[in-house]
């Protein structure tokens, strides 16, 4: 549950910063802000710690606009053996924050440390990331 406090609190000062983009903190979490409809909309990653053998990382996806409750959204990623970094798919519906629309995220994980590498709102396609 720490995790999830600290992806939130990462995410909503940025978001309040108008960050674009910033480097993962020393707990493997990541954040990236973006401009949408007028409104600020960040996205912090931050990822549970997983055993030695573990097959799958679960990574907390909190997404927070100004105003509103943020949404937070459990991600699992497969970990692929031999794999230098694992990725996965998200599409998060960004309804419950005010926008009629979707987010479709390509999420990156690598030694302990999630990263957002693509983002796409759609409808529209428009490329955010």
């Amino acid at each position: 549950m720490l995790f999830t406090r600290a992806g939130m609190a990462i995410a909503i000062a940025f978001s309040f910063l108008g960050v674009a983009s910033a480097a993962p903190s020393p707990g493997g979490c990541s954040s990236d802000a973006f401009s949408i409809d007028g409104s600020s909309l960040a996205v912090g990653l931050c990822p549970a710690a997983t055993g030695g053998t573990s097959t799958k990382a679960a990574v907390t996806e909190t997404l927070t606009i100004k105003g509103q409750p943020p949404l937070v959204r459990p991600v699992s990623i497969d970990l692929l053996p031999g794999a230098d970094t694992s990725r996965t798919i998200d599409d998060a519906p960004l309804e419950k924050l005010g926008i009629a629309k979707t987010l479709h995220l390509t999420i990156a994980y690598k030694n302990g440390v999630a990263h957002l590498e693509h983002a796409l709102l759609v409808p529209g396609a428009i490329a955010l990331k």
